[in-house]
């Protein structure tokens, strides 16, 4: 631990990621709310979700090439400049449609900030090492969207949706700032300045694709993406808020889980050194399934909450074993566009979550959306548990 913290670059990039964290901890639990106030349907909810996801998955390949070649701190600034241009276009708009070229906006600053960092940081540390700072990294990210949850629901009730993203937006730019200004490690500006070219680009890509250890890694980041992008940010506040539960309850229901994702983060990073990868990821997907099954049929707000935490710690943990398990299995040369593939996985979740449960929601119901994305996690644990057989054979 003193290894790592005693470094300024990390901290840097520790607070960098805290602060963007607490913005999109205040715009993701407050959104889907904001877009029904300007009668946006459940439909169109779960479309603009998907809109995002979509951008991602375009994009997060290229980006982490471009982060391979070009150095990762400037594509990070040019991220977190996005977003706050994002933050304060939400609150102006006059409809409902408006909101998709800002999705948009906001995919492509989250493929440009969040898992560029964790890149950024598997590459200036020892690998031993490696699992306590990105578990360090994934751990002020969580912090970040416990403190922004509590304070958007609070923001949302007494002052409206609109301060509610101004706020957003100065928050990010103030970690624009320190990230901008913070110290540079020297390994990156080398990197930059010639290991990512040392490969042709689509020869790195096809090479990685074919790695089984990076297409498991990727389908669980998908299916994840399913539960926390697909059917909790999306339809979870819509489906409180049939209960009675108040915006404010709602943001602070989300701080909690995120505080439990939070505190899952490290003692997973740290056990990556004792466990393999793949077995932590399919334990935090078991997790996962079991606490959206749950909310099914859950009614009572405070087990929903009890429930949405445990959901959290499930995120937390396949976040932390994910991302280490992708760092293990690729090179500093390769990183970047290994971390896009992984991320771009995730996208795919971000995708088809949001447009798939958007219409179900509409026609049967917001319960069903739970169930039916505990399914699609129980079958996506049975490839990867066959993949791992398939690989040890």
């Amino acid at each position: 631990m003193r290894r790592v913290v005693i470094r300024k670059e990390l901290l840097a990039i520790y607070a960098m990621v805290f602060l963007a964290d607490t913005a999109i901890g205040i715009f993701r639990p407050t959104f889907s709310l904001y877009a029904r106030s300007l009668g946006a349907s459940l439909t169109m909810i779960g479309a603009l979700g998907g809109t995002e996801g979509l951008t991602r998955i375009l994009f997060f390949v290229p980006i982490g090439m471009l982060s391979d070649t070009k150095g990762r701190r400037g594509v990070m600034s040019a991220g977190l400049l996005l977003f706050a241009v994002s933050f304060f276009l939400y609150p102006i708009v006059p409809g409902p449609y408006f909101l998709f070229p800002i999705r948009v906006m906001t995919g492509l600053s989250v493929a440009s900030t969040f898992f560029i960092g964790i890149a950024y940081v598997s590459g200036i540390v020892d690998q031993r090492d490696r699992g306590l700072a990105i578990g360090l990294y994934t751990t002020c990210m969580g912090l970040g969207f416990a403190v922004g949850s509590a304070i958007g629901g609070l923001v949302v009730e007494d002052y409206g949706f609109g301060a509610c993203y101004r706020v957003a937006a100065i928050i990010v730019l103030l970690g624009f700032a320190i990230l901008h200004l913070g110290p540079a490690d020297r390994s990156t500006q080398q990197q930059k300045a010639g290991s990512g070219t040392s490969q042709p680009l689509l020869a790195k890509l096809a090479l990685l694709v074919k790695d089984p250890n990076i297409l498991a890694a990727s389908l669980g980041n998908m299916l994840i993406s399913v539960v926390l992008e697909g059917a909790i940010f999306n339809f979870f506040p819509l489906y409180s808020a049939s209960l009675s539960v108040s915006e404010a309850a709602i943001g602070s229901m989300f701080s909690v889980r995120a505080l439990m994702s939070t505190s899952a983060r490290l003692p997973t990073g740290a056990l990556t050194t004792k466990f393999p990868g793949r077995r932590l990821m399919i334990v935090a997907l078991a997790l996962a399934m079991i606490m959206v099954l749950s909310m099914s049929f859950i009614t009572v707000p405070a087990v929903l909450g009890i429930v949405l935490a445990g959901e959290g710690i499930a995120y937390g943990m396949f976040l932390a074993s994910g991302h280490t398990f992708v760092a293990e299995h690729s090179t500093e040369s390769n990183r970047g566009t290994a971390t896009g593939i992984y991320s771009t996985a995730g996208s795919m979740g971000v995708v088809l979550g949001p447009f798939a449960l958007g219409p179900v929601a509409d026609f049967w119901g917001l319960d069903t959306v739970f169930w039916l994305t505990g399914a699609l996690v129980f079958l996506g644990i049975v490839v990867i548990l066959y993949m791992s057989y398939r690989q040890r054979s």
